[in-house]
């Protein structure tokens, strides 16, 4: 059980019902949908679905609430998840045989909720360093960032024990910068970090707030601050991941960014000890964004570069995408992926484990027409990917290569 994957997908639900927190309600669904073909489990999806409505009108990016936190930390194998979905929905499930579809709906977010109740109360929710540092050596590639996160947390834990004896710690900076492309897991890494740092007792708490230049950035003179705040106390205890940070900086006189990064500088120095913070971007980019704020310079010391995945690493990622949805990979169908990877790899605009994963969804689609043509769809139908599924027109990459040089 890759509890990263319910982690995601939990977000996806929240963010597919514009709703501006993952709650209980959304890890019961994901949990739902990654156990659905388990005949134990079959009758849980539906329930599940329902508890979602109704749709919010959030158009950001949904965060972990505490309490969607606390019942991730308890997932920790397959037995986890799907003791957690009987006792979120077993009551639903009966509730929707008795009653109409919207008390069923409440009985299975009030269980959802209680069953996160339930477990931090029967065990401790602190997760554990080497519990959170196996999912980060599951994580396909990435071997460098894993040697350097890996650093940063043993810095943090000799800190720990330093102050146990009573000697002065040497405080590391928690604020870090990522960069690299598009799709070479940085959001996920970000998200492992503020797990890290909550469990090496760097940091009181967990939360985890990914922010753009939109969610801090106002219209108007002295609302920047305002909002930019609101996102930070939000986010306390925990980590602030702010992705393609060098939008924020200041493009004239009119723009608005200094204002945020001034308020974002301050609140790095007053609550250093419950706020880390996190920056994202292409390497040359967050280079000049970093330099053009002396405070940033002055907080931001460590940097891990995410570099381009190898196309053996994507086809890794592609067959996993398969495994995890108990989908095959039919005759020919891993080589003819490799065979996109290679084409496609290295590029500039290259999506990486983005691409891998639209690559899987095309396929998957192309398999579920093809399951269709007789008129009656089979699920023995959709569990293989043949070759011809994985079709390396769809992404446009391959032709375009073939143009070069013409």
């Amino acid at each position: 059980m890759n509890r990263t994957v319910i982690s995601d997908a939990a977000v996806s639900a929240a963010k597919a019902y514009s709703h501006a927190a993952v709650e209980p309600r959304h890890v019961v669904f994901a949990l739902a949908r990654q156990f659905r073909e388990r005949p134990e489990c079959a009758a849980f999806l539906e329930p599940a679905k329902r508890a979602l409505e109704p749709r919010g009108s959030s158009y950001g990016s949904p965060q972990l609430s505490e309490a969607a936190t606390a019942l991730l930390a308890t997932l920790k194998s397959d037995d986890d998840c799907i003791a957690a979905l009987r006792q979120a929905l077993q009551g639903g499930a009966e509730a929707d045989a008795g009653a109409g579809g919207a008390q069923a709906a409440d009985t299975a977010e009030q269980a959802a909720t209680r069953t996160q109740t339930d477990s931090a109360t029967a065990t401790s929710t602190r997760e554990t360093v080497a519990d959170v540092l196996a999912e980060l050596d599951a994580l396909i590639g990435l071997g460098a960032v894993k040697a350097q996160v890996r650093k940063i947390i043993a810095v943090v834990q000799a800190n720990t024990e330093r102050e146990k004896a009573g000697l002065k710690p040497v405080k590391p900076g928690l604020h870090l910068v990522f960069t690299g492309p598009p799709g070479t897991g940085k959001t996920t890494v970000a998200r492992l970090v503020a797990r890290l740092y909550a469990a090496a007792g760097a940091l009181p708490g967990s939360k985890f707030t990914e922010a753009t230049r939109a969610d801090l950035i106002a219209g108007y003179v002295g609302q920047t601050a305002i909002k930019t705040r609101e996102v930070i106390d939000r986010t306390r205890p925990g980590v602030l991941f702010i992705d393609e940070a060098y939008s924020l900086t200041p493009r004239g006189d009119v723009d608005f960014g200094h204002e945020a990064i001034a308020t974002l500088v301050k609140s790095m120095e007053d609550h250093r000890d419950t706020f880390a913070v996190i920056v994202a971007g292409y390497g040359e980019e967050m280079t000049q964004f970093i330099e053009s704020n002396p405070g940033l310079r002055s907080r931001f010391k460590t940097y891990i570069d995410f570099p381009d995945y190898s196309a053996e690493e994507l086809g890794e990622i592609f067959g996993r995408m398969a495994r995890d949805v108990r989908i095959t990979l039919g005759e020919g169908a891993r080589e003819k992926a490799a065979d996109v990877f290679a084409l496609a790899a290295g590029r500039r605009d290259f999506g990486n484990a983005r691409f891998a994963r639209s690559l899987f969804e095309q396929a998957y689609a192309r398999m579920a027409t093809r399951a269709a043509t007789d008129g009656a769809i089979t699920v023995d139908e959709l569990t293989t990917l043949l070759a011809e599924d994985i079709d390396d027109e769809l992404s446009g990459l391959a032709s375009e290569r073939r143009r070069i040089g013409f």
